[in-house]
């Protein structure tokens, strides 16, 4: 192959593609910044509330055994498939930030083994899920509406970012005998300064995005904060993270784990921030947890050593 037939091959890259797509919105950022502020903390805060597009192994026909639906949830559609009859207790699984429902069916069949109808979705402007932009409240109210709608949801397992809007909605009223928290971040505004520095931002053009975000939603970020909202919840908790994940270090969910009372907590090794949602290990405990067939482990606050920082 002659280079003239290499060069569309590198551009129509992947990778490529959304590194130059990164470099055009740095260099958005910096000359709005530096021209027009106001306009520098818009693009900063439509930046962080735009969800990742797709990628290529996020399948939709591995849900294709699973009934569709949709629901109706401040005026956009949401996506969700269930399994399982109709007068069983219910499970449901939640997402995190960028992900879809596929990353979740590995949950499905232990749960359906256990005696659960089990339900998954896309979150809003995810996946087959209508709308643009979104962020944690959307998550907290979405997933509120999914467990009114379904009825008889006795837990929730959720990855990631969806931890956070769980434990807002269960503090705010949502009740829930169970949950499974997959690799839950204790810090967002330490999350969003990884964030920032990917996209070159300065810390008063990052502290504008949160405040615009903050009013945007009427809700302030320390109300997600998971460490301080976990002593106040009663659900019983399993808190599962694995020790070599690189975008929630493993510290994180520990510290959770501490705080929530009585939690337990299982530590996996290797299988970092997404592949842990397909590993055997981690959904037969999630389904055993949740079912009451075993604790999985001690509690964590009595068990694991200090994290180490």
């Amino acid at each position: 192959m002659n280079l003239a037939q290499q060069i569309p091959l590198f551009f129509n890259s992947t990778n490529v593609r959304f590194l130059f797509q990164t470099w055009l919105q740095r260099l958005a950022l910096r000359t709005s910044a530096a021209l027009q502020p106001a306009l520098a903390d818009a693009l900063a805060e439509r930046l962080f509330l735009t969800p990742p597009p797709a990628r290529r192994n996020d399948a939709l026909h591995d849900l294709s055994d699973g009934r569709s639906a949709t629901l109706m949830h401040r005026g956009r559609r949401l996506a969700l498939w269930h399994w399982g009859p109709e007068d069983a207790p219910a499970v449901v699984l939640a997402h995190g930030w960028g992900g879809r429902a596929a990353q979740m069916r590995h949950f499905v069949y232990p749960l359906r083994a256990a005696g659960f109808r089990v339900v998954v979705y896309d979150q809003p402007a995810h996946g087959r899920s209508e709308g643009r932009l979104s962020g944690l409240p959307d998550f907290a109210a979405a997933l509120g509406r999914i467990v009114e709608k379904t009825g008889d949801v006795r837990a929730v397992v959720a990855h990631s970012l969806a931890g956070p809007a769980l434990a807002y909605a269960i503090a705010n009223g949502l009740a829930l005998e169970s949950v499974v928290l997959v690799s839950p971040p204790s810090d967002l505004v330490g999350y969003s300064r990884r964030f920032a520095r990917w996209y070159r931002m300065p810390e008063q053009l990052r502290s504008a995005m949160q405040a615009a975000i903050e009013e945007r939603f009427g809700v302030r970020w320390a109300c997600f904060e998971l460490e301080r909202l976990a002593p106040h919840l009663r659900a019983r908790a399993l808190v599962i993270h694995d020790a070599e994940d690189r975008q929630v270090p493993f510290h994180q969910g520990l510290r959770i784990a501490r705080v929530w009372a009585g939690a337990r907590m299982l530590r996996t090794r290797g299988l970092g921030h997404t592949r842990i949602l397909s590993n055997d290990e981690v959904v037969r405990a999630a389904a055993d947890f949740v079912s009451g067939r075993s604790q999985v482990t001690e509690r964590a606050a009595d068990s694991l050593p200090a994290p180490i920082y």
